[in-house]
């Protein structure tokens, strides 16, 4: 048997590519004559991914900027979303082990104030939610949604969803700005959510 090119795809990221001239003896099995990687074929891995919610309510004070935390580990039902260390529960913040494309996701269950929920809505308030790198939100990339205040009378959600790249030690994390008159209470069971896309 012939020597063959062969190269083990145990990456934190998706796939495998050979260097030239890697080669790697084997003594049994069928050769591929086209020189690819044999194990290319499989299914990507996921090398790190998270998955958690907001552990208790979290009031939000009028005219206020707020960042989501503590978040609780995932239920047993939700833990295969689940991968890697880099996500910080009681800061709520998740740290890139790697540069690259996150795809991030937040949920957001807002519960309007007494307040909010007897007087009609003026249009100049609003509720905004942020994922921001660096916690800084106004001169980094961030993904944003915006929210009226309380404009069904109980308790509603933002979603925002997007991809960011981080770089390797950069963390993420959910804020909300309330620009309302009244505080308001983000729900626990709030979801924030991520995985690493690719480089």
């Amino acid at each position: 048997l012939a020597a063959l090119s062969l190269q083990l795809c145990d990456s934190i990221l998706i796939g495998c590519s050979l260097p030239p001239h890697t080669e790697v003896a084997v003594t049994a099995g069928t050769l591929d004559t086209s020189g690819g990687c044999l194990l290319c074929d499989q299914l990507p891995r996921v090398g790190t991914a998270f998955h958690c919610r907001l552990l208790h309510n979290l009031p939000v004070p009028r005219r206020s900027l707020v960042e989501l935390q503590p978040f609780g580990a995932p239920p047993d039902a939700e833990s295969q979303f689940q991968r890697g260390q880099g996500f910080n529960s009681s800061s709520g913040r998740y740290t890139a082990p790697v540069s690259g494309f996150y795809h991030v996701s937040g949920s957001l269950l807002i519960e309007p104030s007494e307040n909010q929920r007897k007087t009609q809505p003026r249009q100049k308030d609003w509720i905004k939610a942020s994922i921001c790198i660096e916690s800084l939100c106004h001169s980094n990339l961030s993904l944003e949604a915006m929210g009226g205040a309380s404009q069904v009378g109980g308790v509603y959600s933002i979603l925002l969803t997007g991809t960011l790249y981080l770089q390797a030690g950069e963390y993420v994390s959910i804020f909300v700005d309330n620009g309302t008159g009244s505080a308001f209470i983000v729900q626990k069971g709030t979801l924030f959510s991520g995985i690493l896309l690719g480089v």
